[in-house]
């Protein structure tokens, strides 16, 4: 019976969901070589070797290793700019985000991507075309980073009808649209919408900018409600964290933190290594961080803290 229905060829977005990478993801077992064709049928994925054989393969398990990798959180230090610097705001409710350039690499910070990314950093705020300043982060030349939209970008201004009666009940027009960003991703889910929702119920575009974007806004804030709990006004249970990027490209980095209960102006030798007989690294960044607010730490940038400038070198 399986043989009597049709194989279907990918539309566009079937193409960014059955693809080797994902049906990998699903399927840990799967060899991605070899590959002569991938089609649909019935509800498989079906894969054609250059031998003539066919695997067939659950397409929703699929889809699902497609949304699970659209939405997974990249670490802590992926899209921060120079200097531990964290989403400009631009024009219209949207941001603009940086690709962690000086964070992947110990002379990271000396790359022509890092470099530019400083003398960008402050001037976006004064374009207020999108398409320029898309242009500019992602050309091929630049490479810099994105504009998000988490919320929703601010519509246009609408025309308001003066000679029109007020009408309390009368549903009113969004003033933001849906959440968005500037990459390739979530323009190629944007621009096949209504095929991804045939394909995916209920799918909505996403992108992984977005997904590191609210984890940050999350630890701003629970940093800000914790560091205004304390009594004093002044928070007294503190972290200082250093980051050293890898020596290689296939290494990680070191990530290092001291604690006090001294107050964030304590001198050096009321702070005490947390854990020092563990290795932290950036892929522990965003559990310590929130792990440490929990119970009540105010976590700061060490070189935030001139006490603290020689307690940890690179």
């Amino acid at each position: 019976m399986q043989d009597l229905i049709q194989v279907q060829d990918l539309n566009p977005a079937q193409e960014c969901i059955y693809t080797r990478t994902n049906i990998r993801r699903a399927f840990q077992d799967f060899d991605d070589s070899d590959i002569a064709g991938i089609y649909l049928r019935g509800d498989d994925c079906l894969v054609v070797r250059r031998d003539g054989s066919e695997q067939t393969y659950d397409r929703q398990l699929i889809k699902q290793a497609f949304t699970s990798y659209t939405h997974r959180l990249k670490d802590f230090f992926s899209y921060l700019g120079p200097n531990y610097r964290g989403p400009s705001v631009w024009h219209n409710n949207a941001y603009v985000i940086f690709k962690g350039w000086t964070y992947t690499h110990a002379l990271g910070h000396l790359s022509s991507n890092a470099k530019l990314q400083q003398h960008w950093a402050d001037k976006f705020i004064h374009l207020s075309d999108p398409a320029k300043v898309t242009a500019i982060l992602q050309s091929d030349q630049t490479d810099l980073g994105y504009l998000v939209a988490p919320d929703g970008m601010r519509l246009p201004d609408r025309a308001i009808n003066l000679e029109s009666e007020l009408d309390d009940e009368q549903e009113q027009e969004p003033l933001f649209g849906e959440p968005s960003c500037s990459c390739g991703s979530f323009q190629r889910q944007l621009s096949n919408l209504s095929t991804f929702q045939e394909e995916i119920q209920g799918f909505r575009p996403w992108c992984i900018h977005l997904t590191w974007f609210n984890k940050y806004r999350e630890l701003l804030c629970k940093r800000t409600e914790v560091r205004n709990s304390s009594p004093s006004g002044t928070p007294e249970k503190c972290v200082a964290w250093w980051y050293a990027p890898p020596s290689d490209h296939v290494s990680d980095g070191r990530f290092v933190l001291l604690h006090t209960k001294s107050g964030a102006q304590a001198p050096l030798t009321h702070w005490r290594t947390y854990k020092p007989k563990e290795v932290f690294t950036q892929s522990h960044a965003w559990d310590l961080f929130f792990n440490m607010m929990e119970a009540g730490y105010t976590p700061f940038p060490g070189t935030s803290l001139p006490q603290l400038k020689n307690a940890f070198k690179k």
